[in-house]
């Protein structure tokens, strides 16, 4: 019946449009396809159903059928790019439908330069974090658009946000070459110093994530970083670009060089700088007040962050952070009720960098302080001492907590530092007994047996150079915690030992 309604009006697009939707409401997707098709042979336009036809080789996965249908309507529709790839958008999660919507569209191309076509398959580069494809792609869309540099920047920016660094580097250093529109020029270049000071940092965790870097390797490791910020901060004075660029070599100064005079005063530049945001304000002074925690100074430290805390244009994490701080001073000097009162005014927003340590830190008050409260006062003792970098100092204090208070709940927090310190300190043996002895003894009472097992096997893989231990500490971590925050990482880690890519 439905054959002689459209043997009727053969010519009809109508028609075959409503023995389409019929099919498809029966689920016959195949069907309705193929009326489609005969209603573009019966009408003598290979041009219509194009969406509806591209939807239903969609939801049917024949994702290269789509793509080409998607490709007629934009080879029509040229303005209509992103109408087009918000389509794609709804396959292209699958990795098979990204392949086939690549090939189709690259065969589509050929040797010829067509832009919306270039920048579906930038696109799908991108989706796919196929970032070195992605920059060969936007290469030629911007000598194409003739963009002078300005779709390479716009990309280096996307792969640095994306942490692919390498990448964005490279792409940095080529818009600011094309040459870039000299408005755009220093954001290219803080770009191109942060992508860069970035790779160092990779490399430096890469290198052996468990032991702090001694400030005697660092220098080398980072100097190549400071000396863009530098650069920058000579050429473009008093402005946005400057102040980011002290703060930045005030971040390194203190957390890779160990440099905390140095730090301070770069610090106080962004502070003092007239092109400083006030987001950026704060956060240098947020900086500054850890810095002299570093130091041992908290007195200058809590002048900082109330600075922060009163500070009318400061952002809530920023205000959140700064009391935090404050908080934990007040726990480095036995303060313990006070610190508690400020870290429960605190609304932690997880995806702040000092989120998980405010609600240990809570946490951690509120087992200890009502029981042991002279075990918790060495405890905290002895951190404030590892914070200013008095590792050879913390770890006797925190050995004698474990001997002086046996059955305190901090025990096993203090096995837990003492680890991180002597691997630190690059003691990978004494590490591996510290962090067994917390697994073995604390097996059915600590919180922190997915941490130490991750720690150890850390120690295993950088420290001891123990691949074998490293893995089977890593599996045994996923085995006993499979739902722990670090079982991602494990797994990763895994792959690595076992020459996997990642």
């Amino acid at each position: 019946l439905w054959d002689s309604a459209i043997a009727t009006g053969p010519a009809n697009p109508g028609t075959y449009r409503l023995v389409a939707a019929v099919l498809v409401e029966n689920r016959l997707l195949d069907r309705a396809a193929e009326v489609y098709r005969r209603g573009r042979r019966g009408t003598g336009d290979g041009d219509l159903f194009t969406l509806e036809l591209a939807q239903l080789l969609a939801s049917t996965m024949n994702y290269s059928g789509a793509t080409a249908e998607y490709l007629r309507w934009l080879s029509k529709n040229p303005a209509q790019l992103s109408f087009v790839q918000s389509r794609l958008s709804q396959m292209t999660g699958r990795e098979e439908a990204r392949t086939a919507a690549t090939e189709v569209i690259r065969e589509a191309l050929g040797d010829r330069g067509d832009l919306p076509l270039l920048q579906l398959l930038a696109w799908l580069a991108m989706e796919g974090k196929k970032f070195e494809e992605a920059f060969e792609v936007y290469r030629k869309i911007d000598a194409l658009a003739g963009a002078h540099g300005n779709e390479l920047y716009q990309f280096a920016a996307r792969a640095a946000a994306e942490k692919a660094y390498g990448v964005a580097a490279r792409a940095y250093q080529e818009a600011i070459g094309a040459p870039l529109p000299a408005s755009l020029i220093p954001y290219a270049r803080y770009g191109y110093a942060g992508a860069v000071g970035e790779l160092q940092a990779e490399a430096d965790t890469f290198a052996s994530p468990v032991r702090g870097t001694p400030a005697t390797e660092a220098v080398p490791l980072y100097s190549g970083a400071v000396r863009l910020f530098q650069k920058i901060i000579e050429d473009y004075p008093h402005t946005e670009f400057s102040a980011k660029s002290w703060y930045q070599i005030g971040l390194i100064q203190s957390e890779k060089f160990g440099d905390r005079e140095g730090a301070v005063i770069s610090l106080r530049h962004v502070i003092e700088e007239a092109g400083a945001l006030p987001s950026l304000r704060n956060d240098a002074t947020l900086m500054m007040g850890k810095v002299h925690i570093a130091r041992g100074d908290t007195a200058k430290a809590a002048g900082y962050f109330r600075t922060v805390v009163a500070a009318s244009d400061v952002l809530p994490d920023a205000h959140d952070e700064a009391v935090f701080r404050l908080g934990e001073i007040d726990y480095f000097a036995g303060r313990f009720d006070s610190a508690m009162q400020k870290l429960g005014g605190i609304a932690v927003n997880l995806k702040a960098d000092y989120a998980n340590d405010a609600l240990r830190l809570g946490a951690f008050l509120q087992e200890n302080a009502g029981t042991v409260p002279e075990a918790l006062r060495e405890f905290s003792a002895a951190e404030f001492l590892a914070r200013q970098g008095k590792n050879t100092e913390a770890v006797p204090l925190l050995l004698a907590v474990i001997r002086s208070y046996p059955q305190a709940p901090l025990v096993d927090d203090a096995l837990m530092a003492v680890g991180a310190l002597q691997a630190s300190a690059g003691l990978f043996r004494e590490a591996v007994a510290s962090y067994e002895r917390l697994l073995a003894e604390f097996r059915e009472s600590s919180t922190e047996l997915d941490r130490a097992e991750f720690n150890l096997a850390e120690v295993y893989q950088y420290g001891t150079h123990e691949p074998a231990r490293a893995q089977a500490t890593y599996e045994r971590l996923l085995a006993d915690h499979p739902k722990s925050i670090f079982a991602g990482r494990a797994r990763q880690r895994i792959r690595q030992l076992r020459g996997e890519s990642l």
